[in-house]
């Protein structure tokens, strides 16, 4: 596993290369010093500043600093420019984008104390992680967000119902981020199985799924799953911990 601080600095020479058939996921732990975190305040640009200020709550102020803060320090590892000088564009639909470099794609997410950022430089990708939590309205949720056939599954083993919703949750969500469309198509929409050699996915809005997309699950530890979503088949995933 990679040190970001001997990584990222004023020498670059020693960043992980990120070749085509590759995808770097990086995994961002929230347990930091004050003096890191002023570290990620430092990257970002005014706009990102300017909105650090509207957070309510310090967590969620916090979380967004880091998750922005560690994004610009690997983007300007990957690109080779100063953190503070990378520019983020947004897609039509929301979906960030390198300005500096448009062939190197990104997506991110966070849950509870962890950030994960992928990167790819030959595929459009999706990811997202969840920390295995108890919820109030599970039954709800269940209902509200799966098919028929996948609510099955969930239902089938007791003793592994809200892990299996969260699997199924990032599965679907790695979907949405990948084609980037957020939540303007709703998880119920989607239908997908999970089977022994893979995640399948069965159709989109009732209607088989033509295009070739790739999912791949993954844990950083037993409170945490993530699925991450790709178009490159036979993608080599290389995971790495930014410190």
């Amino acid at each position: 596993m990679a040190n970001i601080k001997e990584l990222v600095g004023k020498s670059m020479e020693n960043f992980p290369s990120l070749y085509p058939g590759e995808l770097h996921l990086w995994h961002v732990s929230s347990n930091i010093t004050p003096a890191r975190l002023v570290e990620y305040k430092n990257t970002l640009s005014e706009k990102e500043l300017t909105k650090v200020h509207l957070f309510e709550f310090e967590q969620a102020r916090d979380s967004y600093v880091i998750s922005q803060g560690a994004l610009r320090m690997l983007l300007s590892g990957y690109i080779g420019i100063p953190s503070k000088l990378v520019k983020i564009g947004r897609r039509m639909k929301g979906k960030p984008y390198s300005i500096d470099d448009p062939g190197l794609y990104f997506n991110m997410s966070n849950s509870g104390k962890l950030v994960t950022i992928a990167f790819s430089r030959d595929t459009e990708l999706g990811i997202d992680i969840e920390q295995i939590r108890l919820l109030p309205d599970l039954d709800e949720m269940i209902i509200r967000n799966f098919t028929s056939r996948e609510v099955s599954f969930i239902n089938g083993k007791s003793e592994e119902r809200t892990t299996r919703f969260f699997r199924f949750w990032t599965i679907k969500e790695s979907y949405l981020k990948l084609i980037g469309e957020g939540m303007r198509l709703t998880p119920d929409n989607l239908e997908f199985s999970i089977e022994k050699d893979g995640i399948r996915q069965l159709s989109v809005n009732g209607i088989f799924e033509q295009e070739d997309w790739h999912f791949k699950e993954f844990s950083t530890s037993q409170d945490f799953v993530g699925t991450i979503a790709y178009g490159r088949e036979n993608t080599v995933v290389k995971q790495l911990n930014f410190n």
